[in-house]
């Protein structure tokens, strides 16, 4: 028996806190439902990490492998499919630890079966894992023990990642390419701009004619850039160490994520993909049998987007003080119209989870669309930077080879 602290609004939107004891902190989340008191923080007494959102202490997670979510989305399915065959969970985590391919992968199957034999729950299992399975993968699996509909919460878990491996499928798609032309077009302008015109000015000077005005600031950009590449590579990783630094802090993270969104046509994209997946991963938690302020609350670290983030959790407290959800989302300018008119429309027609189901298939396709047109765009602008630039440094070279010839003719 663990000693719990727990922080929790009643259905005011009042600030409770406690402790408790009790035998995990599933187990403090669920004596909170039944009094009619919405979890916000639950954590092992003295314990500084979010035992509920993320799993057991952070020492608990063995941090010597990794899993990717194309494997995650395999073990879900099977273990779905196994469940629904009528095997049991031990001997489905037996079986599947024996299959993967991934050894660390295999030796975490087998920590949980244990745990699970020695009289854990899954959800409880898991949770010492938060690197591999998320609070919205722990929250679904904890709805589906206690409901009853472990297996079809598994299938909806799976059908969740599936839906995030195919858009991230598509985005590597559509960015690939366009990735390979700016590639090649950095490594052509570097080519001319950083060894063949120095090259030129040397044999120019060589022949101690007088260079052409226009020849000589092309040839003195090239210098200046020869002469200033190690500062500019210096000041590149300088750069890069800060921004990676001044992210990791909270402003920081909340700075970067907003100035993405106002890139023109990427923030766009950017939030396309935050919303479809905030959408998403929203109607799998409600179809889960979450409760809708749990369910904001989890699905406010799913959208990857810290400005998103800080508003689903504003929505989150309107919401525990007695507003609708499409009321709240109203008053942001992030969320976009049809979001908020779909979400208004499930809410009067209790059809919340199918209705951002469609919006998050809406918001996928949006992002296809989005992606085609930045690909279309962003290879004829390339194309034409390029030969622009190369252009110009064809005639800077040819004009004192012809200033040469014409003098040689006299």
């Amino acid at each position: 028996m663990a000693r719990y602290q727990y922080v929790a609004r009643d259905t005011g939107g009042n600030k409770i806190e406690g402790v408790v004891d009790a035998p995990s902190n599933l187990v403090v989340v669920t004596r909170l439902r039944n009094q009619n008191l919405f979890p916000v923080d639950v954590q092992l007494a003295g314990q500084k990490e979010n035992a509920y959102s993320t799993g057991e202490k952070k020492g608990t997670s063995r941090k010597k492998g990794k899993i990717n979510l194309k494997e995650l989305a395999i073990f879900t399915r099977q273990t779905s499919a196994m469940l629904n065959a009528g095997v049991s969970i031990v001997e489905t985590l037996d079986d599947l630890s024996a299959q993967t391919s991934n050894r660390y992968f295999s030796r975490v199957l087998r920590d949980i079966r244990k745990d699970i034999q020695e009289g854990s729950n899954f959800s409880g299992a898991i949770s010492k894992y938060p690197g591999i399975f998320s609070p919205l993968y722990i929250a679904l699996v904890t709805s589906g023990e206690e409901s009853g509909n472990f297996a079809e919460v598994l299938s909806g878990i799976a059908t969740n990642l599936e839906e995030q491996l195919l858009l991230r499928s598509k985005i590597r798609q559509a960015v690939s390419y366009p990735a390979v032309v700016v590639a090649f077009f950095l490594g052509v302008i570097s080519f001319v701009l950083l060894y063949l015109l120095p090259k030129f000015r040397e044999i120019f000077q060589d022949f101690g004619s007088q260079l052409p005005k226009y020849t000589v600031i092309v040839m003195g950009i090239s210098k200046f850039l020869v002469t200033m590449l190690p500062a500019i590579i210096i000041l590149i990783i300088l750069a890069g160490v800060f921004l990676f630094f001044f992210g990791r802090t909270p402003y920081g993270r909340e700075f970067i994520d907003r100035t993405k969104l106002k890139f023109p046509l990427m923030g766009n994209l950017l939030l396309k993909i935050s919303l479809s997946r905030f959408s998403s991963s929203l109607a799998t938690l409600l179809a889960g049998g979450v409760p809708i302020v749990l369910a904001l609350d989890i699905v406010s670290r799913t959208a990857g987007n810290a400005v998103i983030e800080k508003t689903v959790l504003k929505v989150r407290d309107g919401v525990i003080k007695g507003s609708l959800v499409g009321t709240e989302m109203r008053k942001y300018r992030i969320f976009p119209l049809i979001l908020v008119r779909m979400v208004s429309v499930g809410e009067e027609t209790g059809k919340l989870e199918e209705m951002l189901g469609r919006t998050a298939r809406f918001f996928r396709d949006e992002v296809d669309a989005t992606l085609n047109i930045l690909s279309s765009i962003l290879e004829p602008v390339l194309i034409v930077g390029l030969g622009v630039i190369v252009g110009t440094v064809v005639i800077a070279l040819y004009l004192p080879i012809f200033n040469i010839a014409g003098a040689m003719v006299k």
